[in-house]
């Protein structure tokens, strides 16, 4: 990394809302999470991570998350050098599978269970 480059997290003028990783969350609970979710959502930060987990929140419009310059920036790097991604998740993968040579299991739920009550669409 250039000593101009920096992680996601360091950059100026980066809006942050709530945490990219509720582990980091002070308080662990239900309110915690789904407050963390909302605000996130809010602002269009449609992914969360909780530890290994990533969480995604449909943002029912279209945003630019998906170009060639996502696929770049997670490509080879650590996961948390980065805003949290599907990219990061299936990077990560594909590095374990290549390095352990061994098949590789993603679990995808379409629950819409507590997260999705209490926010406009």
């Amino acid at each position: 990394m250039g000593s101009k480059e920096r992680y996601h997290w360091q950059a100026q003028n980066v809006k942050v809302s709530g945490v990219d990783d509720m582990v980091l969350l002070s308080k662990i609970s239900e309110d915690a999470i789904t407050d963390n979710l909302k605000k996130r959502y809010m602002d269009d930060y449609i992914f969360t991570y909780i530890g290994p987990v990533l969480i995604s929140v449909n943002p029912f419009k279209q945003l630019p998350y998906f170009t060639e310059r996502e696929v770049e920036m997670y490509q080879g790097a650590a996961q948390y050098e980065n805003p949290p991604h599907i990219y990061a998740l299936a990077d990560c993968m594909y590095r374990n599978m290549m390095i352990d040579s061994e098949n590789q299991c993603v679990i995808i739920s379409t629950g819409v269970s507590c997260c999705c009550h209490g926010y406009s669409h």
